[in-house]
């Protein structure tokens, strides 16, 4: 019996299913000062596999944050009485070896208030690349599909307002499906926050280049 509750009890630890660990880890900074506040989340890659992207997607994000934080420090110098807070919220979507890192910046002062998203996109591959929107979607079908999502509801979003998608659109892929996330009162009302619209990928879908090599991270990041 003995014999038989060890060997089940073998079988079901190698049964379990194993986790996949992150490549990634959130990490805090926090400033306060008289003029300012600034709170930030975000994520440092420690497991990518190409050692070198992995290199330039931290050199990436950290220099976005540092862009915000030099414009909410200059603000807080330049503000009488008001202190300027800036929250920064970030997310990592990954889709297989696709992944995308959404950084949204929120800052505060007064009664002011504004939010704005920037993605930093990129495969998880030895030869992997960075990638912006351009390079995975037809912009033209884009267009015509955010135009389409935009006119059912008109109650939500502004289709008057709405020129064309920006090629620095935060972006995401996830399940066959792109998801474009706008800055506040880019194409609604302040109350809808960053709003996002959603579309099959397979519509507006470019194929990948047949040949990969290493590019910069885009000036946009």
């Amino acid at each position: 019996m003995r014999i038989i509750l060890l060997f089940t009890t073998a079988m079901m630890i190698i049964a379990l299913p194993v986790q996949a660990q992150s490549v990634y880890s959130i990490q805090h900074k926090d400033q306060v000062r008289e003029d300012y506040e600034i709170h930030i989340d975000f994520p440092n890659f420690d497991g990518l596999i190409n050692k070198n992207l992995e290199q330039e997607v931290n050199k990436g994000i950290k220099k976005e944050l540092e862009k915000m934080m030099s414009e909410v420090k200059r603000a807080g110098e330049e503000s009488v009485g008001i202190p300027v807070l800036y929250y920064g919220e970030s997310s990592v979507v990954e889709d297989k070896e696709f992944i995308s890192v959404i950084l949204t910046s929120n800052i505060t002062k007064g009664d002011f208030y504004e939010s704005s998203v920037r993605s930093i996109n990129f495969e998880n591959e030895e030869d992997g690349i960075f990638l912006k929107l351009e390079d995975v979607v037809h912009m033209d079908k884009l267009n015509k599909e955010v135009e389409k999502k935009l006119a059912k509801d008109p109650e939500t979003f502004n289709l008057q307002a709405f020129q064309e998608v920006r090629k620095d659109t935060a972006y995401y892929i996830q399940d066959g499906k792109l998801t474009l996330v706008f800055d506040k009162y880019e194409i609604a009302s302040g109350v809808y926050g960053t709003p996002e619209i959603t579309v099959p990928y397979q519509h507006v879908k470019k194929d990948k280049p047949l040949h990969k090599k290493s590019i910069p991270v885009p000036k946009n990041v």
